[in-house]
């Protein structure tokens, strides 16, 4: 069985391979990628860096600073950086952390970051469709406001949390018309690292949460619109819209290089408690929509000392 560490090889142009680094030497790094079983040697000299998950970085700018075999760690004596015996491990973290404050290797999807959402229904269920017609219920437009985490490492995938808040409508003869808000949790899941083939900057996504749907105007009056009243039940009036719900869905998201935005192309199925007096069953919807993300990332180049 091969002992290693999980590290990142990162290349000069910005690609990278993530896995279990078994050894190190003069001139390869082993590694056995996310998805495969067995190690790949990498020549040292198309490496820009190796960041190990204990904090090291044995290689950088195609130096080998230590070599690593069977989980042990050996500075490389022969380096220009370590050629006198006063080099110690702590001046080593010093010039990994000079290092990384000048080529600062957090991606954009390592920050906290906000989005604002702007979504048209596509699709709904036979119980969001008129009666006679056929016809799909109106529906109006989408716009909401998410918070979402840095993405964290989980197996081969990446995954954040956060916080969603959507509103929703629609208007039919035998539902009244309706205006609520959602608010819930959701989880992210980043593809990226098993679809390493693809550009960087481009990401696929999986999403899902629960939400809390809330009318905030409901019209169902008997006078104007079609509804089906249970037996027993004369009128809508004591009626609220009110209950759970939840969501899951797809995006395809773009980070710009040079401003902290990104763009999501997205498409999501809606499941929502039906109006009253049927609350305490749900319908659906779908929607496709664009998202404008803001990356919580401190700009520190305006403020360094020139």
């Amino acid at each position: 069985m091969l002992f290693g560490l999980h590290g990142k090889i990162v290349f000069y142009d910005g690609t990278y391979v993530i896995g279990k680094v078994t050894k190190v030497d003069e001139s390869s790094v082993y590694i056995i990628p996310v998805g495969l079983d067995t190690p790949e040697g990498v020549l040292v000299g198309n490496i820009d860096s190796l960041n190990m998950e204990n904090g090291m970085v044995p290689v950088l700018n195609s130096n080998v600073e230590y070599f690593y075999q069977g989980g042990t760690f050996t500075p490389n004596n022969d380096d220009w950086m370590a050629d006198a015996s006063q080099k110690d491990y702590h001046e080593h973290i010093d010039l990994e952390e000079e290092f990384q404050a000048i080529n600062d290797p957090k991606k954009p999807w390592n920050y906290f970051n906000f989005s604002l959402i702007g979504g048209i229904p596509l699709f709904a269920a036979n119980s969001l469709k008129e009666v006679e017609s056929g016809q799909m219920a109106k529906m109006g437009m989408n716009v909401g406001l998410n918070m979402q985490f840095p993405y964290y490492p989980l197996g081969p995938i990446d995954i954040s949390p956060g916080l969603r808040f959507m509103t929703f409508s629609y208007e039919a003869n035998h539902l009244g018309s309706l205006k609520a808000a959602q608010i819930g949790a959701f989880a992210n899941i980043d593809l990226r690292p098993i679809l390493y083939f693809f550009p960087e900057n481009l990401h696929l996504t999986l999403d899902g949460g629960v939400n809390f749907n809330l009318a905030t105007d409901l019209d169902q009056d008997l006078f104007i619109y079609n509804i089906d009243l249970p037996i027993g039940l004369t009128d809508l009036q004591d009626e609220k819209y009110a209950g759970p719900g939840m969501h899951f869905g797809s995006s395809l998201d773009y980070y710009l290089n040079e401003i902290p935005i990104a763009f999501k192309l997205f498409f999501n199925a809606n499941v929502v408690p039906q109006t009253p007096p049927f609350t305490s069953t749900f319908t659906y919807f779908g929607n496709v929509g664009l998202s404008m993300v803001l990356i919580l990332k401190r700009n520190t180049k305006n403020n360094s000392i020139r």
